[in-house]
């Protein structure tokens, strides 16, 4: 259930975190000001406003100071007490403060007492200690008819007017020691009872006597005896929790509907019939987001400190690799320029095929002789289609199992980046792994920039690998890093890169909870009409799990178990996945709706097994569609599904050998047929092609 994200920060006045989290009940963390609401089932907005009215209340009257960081304070007061003392203190500021919620708590307490919520249903109301007699009045009010003598009803008073923490804990006090008096008086009155019953004895008097001197001794040896001595009791105050109350002197004092309440609490839980509950989990933070998305200046900065390092025979090749780079530069190019021809006729195909023809009201002098017999004497104009303007962010898979594609996957990059350079698309370009070595978990806690039921980063690290907005040196730059990682050895590949770009594994979908505020930013910037995600990888996500603060005492996120989905929320906006399996279609659907994106995927499977079992996962688990797609795949060496997974295109290719973008060599021999010399051709320009699947993919989908 999920209502108004806003409303919490508009009652506390103040921008304090909200975590919707699979919490077991609602929580408020004075000290850090965060305020936690499990995922409930759909009670109704009247619930909602009161749990999220209530701990709004705790944000703005509760204070840390001698609730949490003095435990000494509340020695005698039992946590329940307190806990039904001060929910009557705060909500009754609240409402005071915010007349609107006075509708909606009435309303739902109502609601709640008629559904056993306090555990009344069996109980005599009369036999309720004056406790429960505060919290059931404070809550429920006229709903419940309820009983006072002249002491109770002066508690209940003090009740309706405390002003501060301390009044509270002076009333709690007062109340544990009218409960003791009374059952003290209890007790008496017992033993008075059990005196009128006993048996006449002539010795009494003796007896009594006896009994008296006996009953001092046995005193003054309890009072000597080991665990009661005066410097244990303070001691033991000393090692009270901090987040448990102390009771001396009122143990086993509890409100029952107090208890009672918070237990029913997790019958609102949004839980399936197998007790499954959803995955809650918060976006990424933006101060996070700048550890997470590393620039290209600093990338750059990283790559020298480990190419200061190089061994001798990494420098031989790498300086070898340079000197070669300007011809291989010179080849891309001319290649490159091929396409671009190709894409501008295609474009301007595209222009004159949605071409709109109107009259403009001008009469054509050269048609007026004949207006007897033609209606048609006015001058036509013919409007051709507005291009839209295009731009394109690609994620390419950096996990170690992309170590054999990934060379042909770069020479394939360095191509359509400089093909969108020749065309003018601006574009981002970002590779995804799992080696961010500023994400230390400890350090972002106590920062205040992670908190429990925060996405979990899985250290996520996104280096820009090159940009249309990069200067022209720093651009040449990028591409020759390209170049270097695909032409080298590993050692090569190695030396030449950062830490962030190391081989991890496939944080697919934590990349793609980035790539919403990516694209935002980047439409934002370049003035993008259409906009592309392409998406290269070579495996299943990993896994979308929620932060679990192991500093916490109490209301810690559960993470373990098995979940029913998992909700995101993105952006301010809650992206629901129905189950874990289906996480990267929610988050491609979502970015598809939210920013007008067309997402493109590239699948390299490694081998026939893994090429099958993503043919069947597309088509729901059916394996009747293997042959089919193994015959297109011999044909076109590329299956082609649209809307699949969450992409509007999607392409299986089987390995990354078949990303080559050398051409074929093309040779005919003087003895060769007129037909034979065609189908030379013919297949020569097909391969060109299949070559370059990227670009020309790309390249048809912006004409």
């Amino acid at each position: 259930m999920y209502h108004n994200s806003s409303l919490p920060k508009l009652l506390a006045k103040e921008n304090i975190s909200i975590r919707h989290g699979n919490y077991q009940t609602p929580w408020f963390d004075i000290k850090n000001r965060v305020l936690g609401l499990p995922l409930w089932k759909d009670m109704g907005k009247d619930i909602y406003d009161l749990f999220v009215g209530h701990e709004v209340g705790h944000a703005l009257e509760t204070p840390y100071e001698g609730w949490h960081d003095s435990p000494e304070k509340l020695v005698g007061c039992p946590r329940s007490y307190i806990n039904v003392v001060e929910d009557a203190r705060i909500e009754r500021k609240v409402k005071s403060r915010y007349p609107g919620l006075v509708g909606p708590f009435s309303r739902a307490y109502a609601k709640l007492f008629d559904d056993n919520f306090f555990g009344t249903d069996d109980i005599d109301m009369s036999s309720l200690r004056i406790i429960d007699k505060i919290n059931l009045q404070a809550k429920v009010g006229a709903h419940v008819e309820l009983e006072f003598n002249d002491e109770e009803q002066a508690f209940m008073d003090r009740a309706n007017t405390t002003e501060d923490f301390q009044e509270v804990l002076d009333l709690v006090k007062d109340i544990v020691a009218y409960d003791k008096s009374l059952e003290e008086d209890k007790d008496e009155e017992e033993d008075n009872n059990d005196d009128q019953t006993e048996e006449p004895n002539d010795d009494s008097e003796e007896n009594d006597s006896e009994g008296y001197d006996s009953g001092d001794e046995e005193s003054e040896e309890e009072t000597d005896a080991p665990g009661s001595s005066d410097e244990e009791d303070e001691q033991a105050e000393e090692d009270l929790d901090e987040d448990q109350a102390p009771t001396k002197g009122s143990e086993g004092s509890v409100s029952i509907t107090d208890e009672a309440f918070r237990s029913n609490e997790s019958s609102l839980l949004d839980i399936d019939e197998d007790g499954r509950q959803i995955l809650a989990v918060e976006d990424i933070s933006k101060e996070v987001k700048k550890d997470i998305v590393i620039p290209y200046a600093e990338l750059k900065a990283q790559r020298q400190l480990r190419r200061d390092t190089m061994n001798l025979h990494v420098v031989a090749e790498v300086n070898s690799l340079e000197q070669q780079f300007p011809k291989y530069m010179k080849d891309v190019k001319r290649s490159v320029g091929i396409a671009v021809k190709e894409f501008e006729m295609r474009k301007a195909a595209t222009q004159w095929a949605k071409a709109t023809t109107a009259k403009t009201g001008v009469i054509d002098v050269n048609k007026l002789y004949s207006y007897k017999t033609n209606e048609d004497i006015f001058k036509q104009t013919t409007r051709l289609h507005d291009a839209k303007s295009h731009g394109m962010i690609m994620l390419i898979d950096y996990s170690g199992s992309m170590y054999e594609s990934l060379p042909k996957v770069l020479e394939q990059l360095i191509h359509l980046v400089l093909f969108c350079k020749q065309v003018n698309i601006p574009f981002d370009v970002y590779a995804f792994t799992t080696t961010n070595q500023k994400l230390n978990y400890y350090d972002l806690r106590n920062r205040g920039l992670l908190f429990d039921g925060d996405m979990d980063l899985d250290d996520l690290a996104m280096p820009m690998l090159t940009s249309s907005k990069l200067k022209k040196a720093d651009f040449i730059d990028s591409i020759k890093a390209l170049y270097l990682r695909a032409k080298g050895s590993y050692y090569v590949a190695r030396e030449v890169s950062a830490p962030c770009e190391d081989f991890g594994s496939t944080p697919l979908n934590q990349a793609l909870v980035m790539a919403h505020s990516l694209i935002k930013e980047f439409k934002g910037k370049n003035a993008v009409e259409k906009m592309n995600l392409v998406v290269l990888s070579d495996g299943d996500a990993n896994r979308i799990q929620a932060f679990r603060d192991g500093g916490l005492e109490d209301n810690k996120v559960e993470t373990r178990g098995m979940f029913k989905g998992i909700n995101m929320r993105i952006d301010g906006k809650m992206v629901k996945a129905e189950n874990t399996n289906n996480v990267t279609q929610a988050l491609l659907e979502n970015i598809n709706k939210r920013y007008n994106t067309s997402t493109i995927g590239f699948f390299m499977a490694d081998d026939n097994r893994m090429f099958n079992h993503k043919i069947a996962q597309i088509h729901g688990w059916d394996d009747s569609h293997r042959n089919e797609a193994n015959k297109e795949y011999r044909k076109n060496k590329c299956v082609v599904r649209k809307s699949a997974l969450g992409y509007d295109e999607f392409y299986l290719i089987k390995g990354g050998n078949k990303l080559a973008v050398e051409d074929d060599e093309f040779g005919v021999t003087s003895d060769q047929t007129k037909n034979q010399m065609a189908n030379a051709f013919k297949k020569y320009s097909k391969s060109k092609k299949q070559n370059k699947v990227l670009m020309t993919t790309f390249g048809r989908i912006v004409a």
